[in-house]
Order: structure tokens, then C-alpha cells, then sequence
């Protein structure tokens, strides 16, 4: 059943790696690690860079060479437990999940080669410049739309709610073509996604998350379709558009599983990354004001952020045969926990790497977006309106400032770190 595969896991036990030590505390789930992941991770990767974590039963690396390492081992390492829930399915969700109608098959970050290569070179086509220059604009007038709305209901203001959370979601609805008339059953459906496969949710959560991916699936499903019959300058169109010329190597379901993971992963965590840059920024007022008098640093800065405080601040890999890796022998089944937050504050890769610093000259080579094979499709989108966000927020209000009554709290996640609210003043 394709919803297995999309969300399995391995019950086979595996023997523990061997030449690490084992540590008992590492949990990205404890309030030390979700409050300041980066303390945390500065210590274990000084004395102890790769070593077993007892539970939740992962091997963590920390260090940017082996991590870059196994991501580009694809063959060694396979991608196809990013998906999987890190905490168990109850059965009353697993029931829902289980119908025959629900079959997402893994298509991109959790497919390994041949299939993978297959696919991605023509949702890649749909990345294009051309298709980014007819987004831009659209992007830049919804922002200046939120902004303003923003600013019109008065300070102090939610921004993740206000703004943050609906510029990537709408961007994302509409590259894949979906109506702007679905936008509030689709924000719906996609509520908690993420919290379903890397947070900790409750029983009635499980269920509720569930059944809105049930109907985010028909959803897909019945759009492709439509497309089929009524195309339109879109990535759906595109994909079907590749599928005509190539039938063996696209299927209607891929298309729908295509779009059914890129309208999640280009929503949520896009949302982070716009909430992190401005935590980020507006901590010091010096980068703030540097921005709001030159404009141009901005893309400079996107990317410190994406270094420094990246809504993604891991990633998961499964050896695939008995391997060895950072000195220590892996047996199959093994799975990995690569700590792109450690990775992107290593000493040995970047100077003063705890220092947020706007002109850092080699940001950029940060692994946010990670590396070979299954780097992000969506990077060049998510920078895009991370600019957009920041040039229009510094533009129509400078005084922006973050709300200091209101404490930062960060949401429980296993991969993704962001706040849960982010009060601004103005």
C-alpha cells in the first residue's frame, strides 16, 4: 500500500553503531534544545561529534564534512525515512490513512534513484527562471497586501498569522494552479501537516491531522484532472504538458504526489524562515537599520539567516548496507540524524560561527537546503520571498520591533525550528 511506504518505518531491530560513544540526554524535543538548539550542539560537536543517540535511536552527526558526507552517498544512505513519523501512528489515525483512496507515493526528498532522477528533472523544468519572473511580481504585490493589512489592524501585531504563515502558502497554492477560491479548505487541510511527521501530537490530533490529509489528497488528485482538461500556465499544466511527450516517464498519480508534497514543504517551513529572519534581524537593531538604509544587503543577509537560525535544523538519512561513516561503523537499517544546525554553526567552515553577522562573506555555503541529489527544488522560492518580505517590510514600516513583553516560544518539532507566535510592534 502506497500510504505505507510513504509513511513506514522499520521495525527490524538494528544493532548500534560501533565506535561512538551512546548518549542517553540528546533529545531535539526537550525545552533546552528547542529554546537554543545551538549551545546544545556546540558542545556535543566539540567533544563528541558522532555519537548514538539511545532514544529516540538515532546516530547524530555534527561536523559540515560528514554530514555533506552522507548526503552525498546516496547510495549508501537513502532518503526514504524523511517522511517517516518520529513518533508511532495510533491505530485510529493509521485506519484513516489506510483507505485505498489515500496512496501519495514518495516521489522526491523520500525517493531514492532510479525514480527520484526521473521525476525531479521534470518538476525541476517547472523551477525555472521563467516561471520565478512570473511569480516575483505576484509575491512582491501579495506582501505589500499583508504588510499593509498588517499594519492597518494596529500594533501591537501577530505576524506568523497575519503575514508569515499566508505569503508562502498562497505562493505555493498558486505555482501549482490551485484556485485562489480554495485558499481557506486548503490552509485548513494543511494546518499541523508538519507536526504530524516530525512534532509530538496527541491521539485526537493524529485523527484530526489525518483526515485533512485524506482530503488534501482527493483534493490533488481531482485537480490534475481538471488540469487534464482545462490547463493553465502552471506547474500542474507543466507536469502534464512533460507527461504528453514522455508517458512512461511521469504518472498521473506522481503528478498528484508531486504537488501534494511541494504545496507542504514550501508552505510551513517557508513560514519559519520569514518569522526566523525577523527574530533575527530585529534582535539588533544595528541589522535592522543597516537593511532599512541599504537594501541591497538584504540577500546577504537571507542567507546568514538561513546559516545561523534555519527553520530546517536537521534532516534524516538510512544506511542502506553496513557502512562506515565520521570513523564509525554503521550496520544497515541504521538511521541518521544530520544536524544541519550544528553543520551551519561548524567553526571549522565558518569564523566567529555563533556570531550572527550580516556581511558574512561565505553564508551562502551553508546546508540548509542540503546537498546532491535531494538539494531543495524550492531554494530559489524561498529566498525570493524571504527578500520580497524584508524589502517590503523595510521599506513601508522601519520602526518595526519585536514585542518584548511577549516571550519567543519555539514550536516542538524534531526537524523544523520557528516560533509558535511573533508579536511586532511598530
Amino acid at each position: 500500500m502506497a500510504a505505507s511506504e510513504y509513511f513506514g518505518s522499520s521495525a527490524d531491530s538494528v544493532p548500534k553503531p560501533m565506535g561512538c560513544p551512546v548518549n542517553h540526554d540528546f533529545s531535539p524535543f526537550s525545552d533546552r534544545y528547542r529554546t537554543d538548539p545551538y549551545g546544545t550542539l556546540a558542545l556535543l560537536r566539540k567533544n563528541s561529534p558522532a555519537f548514538y543517540a539511545s532514544d529516540p535511536g538515532y546516530l547524530v552527526l555534527t561536523r559540515m564534512e560528514d554530514i555533506v558526507d552522507v548526503l552525498r552517498r546516496s547510495e549508501d544512505f537513502s532518503s526514504e525515512n524523511v517522511q517517516w513519523p518520529v513518533q508511532p501512528i495510533c491505530d485510529a489515525a493509521a485506519e484513516i490513512l489506510g483507505v485505498k483512496e489515500f496512496n501519495p507515493l514518495p516521489v522526491l526528498s523520500n525517493r531514492g534513484d532510479p525514480t527520484h532522477s526521473r521525476i525531479r528533472k521534470h518538476v525541476q523544468a517547472s523551477f525555472s527562471g521563467r516561471r520565478m519572473q512570473i511569480l516575483e511580481p505576484l509575491i512582491r504585490e501579495r506582501c505589500g497586501s499583508l504588510v499593509s493589512e498588517m499594519i492597518a489592524a494596529g500594533a501591537p501585531g501577530e505576524f506568523s498569522q497575519s503575514v508569515g504563515h499566508r505569503l508562502p502558502g498562497e505562493t505555493i497554492y498558486r505555482l501549482c494552479g490551485f484556485p485562489q477560491s480554495d485558499d481557506a479548505r486548503l490552509f485548513d487541510w494543511s494546518k499541523d501537516r508538519l507536526a504530524f511527521t516530525w512534532g509530538q501530537t496527541n491521539e485526537t490530533k493524529q485523527i484530526s491531522i489525518a483526515q485533512s490529509m485524506v482530503g488534501y489528497w482527493k483534493y490533488c488528485i481531482a485537480h490534475v484532472k481538471m488540469r487534464e482538461e482545462n490547463p493553465e500556465d502552471d506547474l500542474t499544466t507543466e507536469l502534464l504538458e512533460a507527461r504528453s511527450k514522455h508517458p512512461d516517464e511521469l504518472s498521473l498519480d506522481e503528478i498528484s504526489s508531486v504537488l501534494y508534497g511541494l504545496s507542504f514543504a514550501g508552505h510551513e517551513i517557508v513560514s519559519y524562515f520569514l518569522a526566523n529572519s525577523l527574530i533575527n534581524l530585529l534582535k539588533n537593531r544595528d541589522h535592522w537599520d543597516a537593511l532599512c538604509e541599504d537594501r541591497s544587503k538584504i540577500p546577504t543577509a537571507v542567507e546568514e539567516v538561513l546559516r545561523f537560525d534555519s527553520p530546517q535544523t536537521s534532516w534524516r538519512r538510512l544506511a542502506t548496507v553496513d557502512t562506515e561513516v565520521a570513523g564509525v561503523t554503521v550496520p544497515a537499517g541504521t538511521q541518521i540524524f544530520l544536524s544541519l544546525a550544528a553543520a551551519n554553526h561548524d567553526p571549522e567552515k565558518f569564523n566567529c560561527s555563533d556570531t550572527f553577522d550580516i556581511q558574512r562573506e561565505n553564508s551562502h555555503t551553508h546546508i540548509s537546503f542540503g546537498r546532491g541529489a535531494h538539494f531543495c527544488l524550492g531554494n530559489r522560492l524561498a529566498t525570493i520571498e524571504a527578500i520580497i518580505l524584508l524589502e517590503t517590510l523595510s521599506a513601508q514600516v522601519s520602526s518595526l520591533d519585536l514585542v518584548g513583553e511577549h516571550e519567543i516560544k519555539y514550536i516542538s518539532n524534531f526537524t523544523l525550528r520557528g516560533p509558535e507566535a511573533l508579536w511586532l510592534k511598530w
